[in-house]
């Protein structure tokens, strides 16, 4: 005996009935908004590490250009998916850049004891090297000390050590850059030249001199104006010292 199942199965192919019916185009669900579908796609930890990184270069890459308006406005964008030592550290860059020394201080000291430590003493030694010599040289070298290979670290070091006028220090700490260097840097050759105008190295000054290719040979006469400017400033700490008024 046949089942009603079998026999509603066969009389639906007699009368050739349609299977399950599918919206037509005009009834189809519309396509999933922007929003639904970043909902609905949720990337593995490895894709959004690769994210993270990929906006961490575009900000290095305007922090680089000096666009740092630019800069903090993506590192504002960043923060909204998490914050994290870095983005402090780089946001303090652009602050400290855009001359916003308050603010710049206390995003470098919240990274104390962080992996950036080092860098933050660095930020810190430059933004009181204009105005506290002694205080800038404490911080450049807790700076060196904890990234003793950082190039920018001891050719800055060895600059405060120069103004300072602690020539033999800061020789210690300009050569090291210059050698640290896989390229030849011009900040660092500038300072050693610098630093030769100061201690009276005519012979020196002449052999760094010939180092250079013909295209690329440093302007004399702004560094000699750099060394007398930094004669000055040392002159002018000696007679506030002596005067008892810093």
């Amino acid at each position: 005996m046949m089942r009603s199942g079998t026999i509603l199965a066969a009389a639906c192919l007699l009368a050739g009935c349609a299977g399950p019916r599918q919206p037509s185009q005009h009834e189809r669900a519309p396509p999933p908004t922007a929003a639904a579908a970043d909902k609905a796609y949720q990337p593995d930890p490895v894709d959004q590490d690769k994210l993270g990184q990929l906006r961490t270069d575009v900000i290095r890459g305007l922090l680089n250009k000096g666009l740092y308006y630019a800069a903090l406005a993506h590192i504002e964008e960043q923060k909204r998916s998490g914050d994290n030592p870095e983005l402090t550290y780089l946001e303090a860059e652009a602050r400290r850049h855009l001359d916003q020394r308050e603010q710049a201080e206390a995003l470098y000291r919240k990274l104390v004891g962080s992996p950036f430590e080092g860098l933050a003493y660095h930020g810190i030694g430059l933004l009181l090297a204009p105005t506290n010599t002694e205080a800038a040289i404490r911080n450049l070298r807790s700076a060196s000390q904890r990234l003793p290979t950082d190039v920018d670290i001891r050719n800055d070091y060895g600059y405060a050590l120069m103004e300072s006028g602690r020539y033999e220090e800061a020789m210690t700490e300009l050569s090291t850059a210059a050698e640290l260097s896989t390229t030849p840097q011009p900040r660092v050759l500038n300072n050693l030249l610098i630093w030769m105008l100061l201690t009276e190295n005519p012979d020196g000054l002449q052999r760094l001199m010939q180092s250079f290719d013909k295209n690329s040979k440093p302007d004399l006469d702004k560094l000699r104006e750099q060394a007398k400017s930094i004669q000055a400033k040392q002159l002018a700490r000696l007679a506030c010292r002596r005067a008892k008024t810093c």
